[in-house]
């Protein structure tokens, strides 16, 4: 049982771990809880998992009479921003999520998507202080983008069709999710993703397009694609404009796709969902807990299981080598 004691613990660690990689520990127990782990299988895990992290810096408050976007993109400024996030929860609730996300999903994919993923995991926990963090964290890896043009008139609504029109942009820093970041702002990568005309069913075909990336590569940017399109699915419903942030979130899918080499091979025969779970709960692996429990998500929300369940499959496969 997730209890409110180890969700308060979370905010002890630092916003990434001791190699650079973004901290899930919220989520993590989340979807463990949601799995229906027990206190041992979640012990095991932040045991495991807290070895990784790094400790929090000292709480700073945040500059009085400062806009709450000036320090946007700026890392070292995460301990003023959960002060400033947990001022505001605390004076409105999550009421203030249709101010500040549409600010924040400018930049969807920022740390990797891991800044959404984190956000929508603490919105569901309804504990302030982790959605504070969440926020925090989204907020310091903020990056700027040149925002897609309009959909010309008569465009397509098929994200499939759209992403075979892309360039292809080579990944010289070796690193994913900045090539991501500089693709995004790339003239060709915008006119091509532009001339997608996104809908009420762009978000859930993205989901299932990365849902079959990832079960038939494994790769790691597939991955991301996966959650944070589930992710996207969830915190949503507290926007005022869902169409603007999700042509935002189009256009760091694309990049992201643009970048990442992604290769099909064949997709794994789905294991059995109880099993799918069963595995998940053991593991230790962040990724591979989330990874499952978006899956889950995606095939109850859209009431069939696609790629979804195969997808799930592939990542207890990795996880388990």
């Amino acid at each position: 049982m997730l209890t409110i004691e180890l969700l308060n613990s979370c905010a002890q660690f630092a916003a990434f771990d001791q190699h650079g990689r973004s901290t899930l520990r919220a989520p993590g127990l989340y979807a463990l809880a949601r799995m229906k782990a027990n206190a041992k299988d979640l012990n095991h895990f932040v045991q495991a998992y807290d070895a990784q992290l790094q400790a929090s810096p000292a709480w700073q408050a945040w500059p009085a009479g400062e806009a709450w976007s000036f320090a946007l993109g700026q890392a070292s400024a995460w301990p003023q921003y959960r002060d400033m996030f947990f001022q505001w929860l605390a004076y409105e609730g999550v009421g203030m999520l249709p101010q500040a996300l549409p600010r924040l999903t400018l930049s969807c994919g920022a740390a990797g998507f891991d800044g959404l993923l984190r956000t929508a995991y603490a919105v569901e926990s309804r504990h302030h202080r982790e959605l504070a963090d969440a926020l925090a964290m989204w907020a310091c890896c903020w990056q700027e983008r040149v925002p897609l043009p309009a959909a010309p008139a008569g465009a397509g609504s098929s994200a499939l069709h759209a992403l075979r029109q892309l360039p292809r942009i080579a990944n010289k820093e070796g690193d994913w999710t900045q090539a991501m970041h500089q693709a995004a702002n790339t003239a060709s990568l915008r006119r091509a993703a532009g001339a997608l005309r996104t809908g009420p069913d762009t978000l859930e075909e993205l989901a299932d397009l990365a849902a079959q990336a990832y079960a038939c590569s494994g790769n790691p940017a597939a991955q991301a694609l996966l959650t944070s399109a589930d992710a996207m699915r969830r915190i949503l419903p507290f926007m005022d404009e869902p169409d603007i942030a999700l042509r935002s979130y189009w256009q760091d899918f694309a990049a992201t796709v643009a970048v990442a080499g992604l290769q099909n091979g064949k997709a794994p025969a789905p294991l059995p969902w109880p099993e799918l779970l069963r595995q998940a709960r053991a593991s230790r692996d962040v990724r591979t807990i989330t990874l499952v429990d978006c899956c889950h998500l995606s095939a109850q929300a859209y009431a069939r299981d696609g790629w979804w369940h195969s997808a799930a499959t592939r990542a207890i496969q990795v996880a388990t080598g």
